[in-house]
């Protein structure tokens, strides 16, 4: 089972969105060949390769303390347009992501792949993040402004729960708003539970019922003028209610309860 889906005949469930079963032979010997493939972008502690279709990240020998290393991976397109909509004021895509989630360990090698958005790409900054390090990028002095239409816009919109952040949703996204905003407050990790008006075979629902969509300010977010926004895509389903908020291991922070009166837009 894998969080990314790759274009292989390993894959077990092409109809899937979230979740991916693979053929666990065939994929061991798409990870063996993809070793050796593919174009070397980048030589670190962790080396990567890219393809077509494929970020690979390598390390060998390798440890089990390897497996934990989380990364940041930062994609700037050579068109803005092209990036979801919720993440267009940021001026690129990102997605933060633990190893062990997008790959495994074999032959004293490890090899994790996420897959690329199908647009052209300008650039891609990424790596691992040090322990207690932050994902998040500073911002762009140059596109100060850019942030600032954004916050605009989303306070005028329509407000779902008011809490230490405050939430917003515009159509298929939220948007968590902090002012003032300080370090310590977006550090702790985000919970994103979202119950949906049916069981959807796409999703969690039927083990957990609900998705979980828990994330890191710093994947999704960024702090500018004393604030801060973030911004998440809603699944493509109908939803019924939704459970947000801050949680450090099993203590909540804070929690909102928003209730959907009527199907997602």
């Amino acid at each position: 089972m894998m969080y990314d889906r790759l274009e292989t005949d390993a894959l077990l469930t092409p109809k899937n969105e979230q979740i991916f079963l693979y053929d666990s032979k065939k994929l061991l010997k798409a990870y063996r060949q993809a070793v050796v493939s593919g174009e070397l972008v980048a030589r670190s502690t962790f080396d990567v390769y890219r393809d077509e279709r494929a970020l690979h990240y390598v390390k060998s020998p390798c440890s089990d303390a390897d497996m934990q290393t989380e990364f940041f991976l930062h994609i700037f397109p050579t068109d803005e347009r092209s990036i979801p909509v919720h993440r267009r004021w940021l001026g690129y895509d990102t997605e933060g992501f633990k190893f062990w989630k997008h790959g495994l360990r074999f032959d004293d090698k490890c090899l994790a792949s996420i897959a690329l958005p199908n647009y052209d790409i300008a650039r891609i900054e990424t790596g691992p993040l040090s322990p207690g390090q932050s994902n998040e990028r500073a911002y762009d002095p140059d596109r100060l402004e850019v942030y600032r239409q954004a916050y605009r816009q989303v306070v005028s919109g329509e407000v779902v729960a008011r809490s230490t952040f405050d939430v917003y949703r515009d159509e298929r996204v939220l948007h968590y708003v902090k002012s003032p905003c300080s370090d310590a407050d977006v550090k702790t990790r985000f919970f994103l539970h979202i119950f949906p008006t049916k069981k959807e075979p796409s999703s969690l629902y039927y083990r957990w019922r609900y998705d979980n969509i828990d994330f890191d300010f710093s994947s999704y977010g960024l702090r500018f003028d004393d604030k801060c926004l973030a911004s998440i895509a809603l699944p493509n389903y109908d939803i019924a209610r939704i459970k947000t908020g801050q949680f450090k291991l099993k203590t909540k922070q804070w929690e909102a309860k928003i209730t959907l009166n009527e199907q997602s837009k």
